[in-house]
């Protein structure tokens, strides 16, 4: 059974960050400035998964989300630049938890809205991509600056290969897809992103989770959905706590 749906509020709430409580490193939040207390549910089970249940290329899975090795290793870049003093293997647990955990979370607590919402955001993303224009349903925007902590890690990592005037491409972020448009950076030029870089974005959100009540949910998903390990060598890069908590 679902958790009691909260009542909705303004889009602009599904902005930076949403702060964890399995975090295992010093990187605090992901993408929702909500903070989510810690539950007493009772926490997940991790378990080998069943041979070919899962694509190839996973490493492991949440509530039958699979994890996809490339998507941590993707992340390298990004949360290098946050810490440039940790190693692969933790900077691809910070990835997990501040990113990945809570958008497959999300992904698994509802399938059938998230793509529901997919189909919206696609129409809307590709009419403002195409013509410029904005169709009645788009949601209102959040004009957000600052840096990865003010504008959400999943906008920031898009916009380090974007141009001042572009459009993002449509982004899964935890409980919602995003697209964006980048209007400035402080960057000089030829200067690269690093930590400190600050951006303003036009930021558009299509929620899939009820935006009161998703951090509370995402956080209970990642305390209580079963986890598949895939790939026994990427065990490792579990969170501790996460790790932990099953294993009471």
């Amino acid at each position: 059974m679902r958790p009691t749906i909260f009542s909705h509020r303004s889009l602009s709430l599904l902005a930076p960050r949403i702060a964890l409580a399995v975090l295992p490193l010093t990187l605090v939040g992901c993408d929702d400035p909500h903070v989510a207390e810690p539950t007493a549910k009772s926490p997940p089970s991790i378990v080998m998964a069943p041979e070919g249940a899962y694509p190839e290329g996973a490493a492991f899975a949440i509530g039958g989300v699979p994890v996809m090795k490339a998507e941590l290793e993707d992340l390298v870049p990004l949360m290098k630049l946050i810490d440039p003093h940790l190693v692969d293997s933790s900077l691809m647990r910070m990835a997990l938890a501040n990113i990945v955990l809570p958008v497959k979370s999300a992904h698994a607590l509802d399938p059938a809205a998230r793509e529901e919402a997919f189909q919206r955001a696609q129409r809307i993303h590709a009419n403002v991509r195409e013509t410029g224009t904005f169709p009645p349903d788009a949601p209102e925007s959040n004009l957000l600056t600052g840096t990865w902590g003010q504008v959400g890690l999943v906008p920031f990592n898009a916009a380090m290969s974007m141009q001042p005037g572009e459009y993002s491409s449509l982004l899964e972020a935890p409980a919602s897809w995003v697209f964006f448009k980048l209007l400035a950076t402080n960057l000089e030029e030829g200067a690269s992103f690093d930590g400190r870089t600050q951006i303003t974005i036009q930021r558009y959100d299509i929620p899939f989770l009820p935006l009161e009540a998703s951090p509370q949910w995402i956080q209970e998903g990642i305390d209580t959905l079963p986890i598949e390990i895939v790939d026994p060598e990427w065990e490792h890069i579990i969170p501790p706590a996460v790790l932990y908590k099953s294993r009471q």
